[in-house]
């Protein structure tokens, strides 16, 4: 029965894996010309004691262009490989083609978690995603380099962070050839990055500024603002006769001679008592006394822009409402 069975469902089952293997999508874009990794440096201690960051400047170079229309996120990587050279470690996708700059960082935590040992030879690599590149060629599309003494900037007389910034500019002047752009001033504190090398060196080593801030050029300036008085033109555009029509202005103007009182008192109260009724309203349905007075503020904002409140009376109500709900939802809740 079983092998009935197998018999029926087989040619099924290697139909179905065959269409499933046949929709998979198989990406294949251009060899560059040459893959290079002009220099690689690890540095120590950079945003926490016993963390590592490797950092490398590397060239894929499509000569002539175009390059692919493929983002280099998608299609190549920076790798960190154990002295073996296939034990991956670590990979983070490059920033672009032609000549950039990448890095990737371990904390403390992660050094001790992956084993890294200082000085070792692991083996670093730039190379294609496999996903578009069915041979990897090295020089062509890969680079590799074993590290050796040299490219370990340890702690000693100068700092490893100290070592990084003299590593950074110096990587920053063959930026600067590559792609034409000044990254580079001249201060009186030395050698700094402008305001392009900070966005270039921070895109590849997220929070430098914060490690290393000496690296960039700060600029600080003072403005001055000149005092304006308030004259109130504004609010005393607000009128009843202007918002709501001279007929209805000599009404309030009348009530008012009649209670004793002015136009501008009348149509006050006129609006306070709208914003009691509807205060009284909702306190009676939901007895929340916070939704009853927040309910009025748009009474309120109406009875301003009517003409019937001076707008300086909106802001002291705006005050109080405000500082009741912060001790309705704050202390009162504690």
């Amino acid at each position: 029965m079983r092998r009935r069975i197998t018999r029926i469902f087989a040619p099924a089952l290697l139909a179905a894996a065959a269409v499933f293997m046949t929709a998979l999508p198989v990406y294949a874009i251009s060899n560059p010309d040459s893959t290079t990794m002009p220099s690689i440096g690890v540095f120590q201690n950079i945003f926490e004691t016993g963390d590592m960051l490797f950092f490398c400047e590397e060239l894929v170079e499509y000569d002539p262009t175009p390059e692919p229309s493929e983002p280099a996120t998608a299609t190549f990587l920076m790798s960190v490989y154990g002295t073996d050279g296939t034990t991956l470690t670590r990979s983070t996708p490059l920033i672009d083609y032609q000549t950039n700059i990448q890095s990737i960082y371990f904390s403390a935590a992660q050094v001790s978690a992956e084993s890294l040992v200082w000085g070792a030879s692991y083996v670093a690599r730039v190379m294609g995603n496999p996903t578009y590149f069915s041979t990897l060629t090295e020089g062509v599309s890969k680079a590799t380099v074993t590290l050796s003494s040299g490219q370990w900037y340890a702690d000693g007389t100068q700092s490893s962070l100290m070592q990084l910034k003299t590593y950074c500019l110096d990587v920053a002047a063959d930026l600067e050839d590559a792609w034409g752009v000044t990254l580079i001033v001249s201060t009186t504190d030395g050698n700094k990055l402008n305001s392009d090398g900070y966005t270039a060196f921070n895109d590849a080593i997220p929070g430098l500024n914060s490690a290393l801030p000496s690296l960039f050029q700060m600029a600080s300036s003072t403005y001055d603002i000149e005092y304006v008085e308030s004259t109130g033109a504004y609010a005393a555009t607000f009128t009843i006769s202007g918002q709501l029509g001279t007929s209805t202005a000599n009404a309030f103007t009348g009530i008012g001679e009649f209670l004793g009182i002015s136009q501008q008192m009348t149509a006050a109260l006129w609006i306070v008592l709208f914003m009691l009724i509807v205060a009284s309203i909702v306190f009676l349905n939901s007895g929340n006394v916070g939704a009853a007075m927040v309910l009025t503020i748009p009474i309120a904002i109406i009875g301003v822009i009517s003409g019937a409140l001076p707008m300086a009376l909106l802001y002291t109500v705006a005050i109080v409402v405000v500082v009741y709900m912060g001790y309705f939802l704050w202390l009162r809740g504690m």
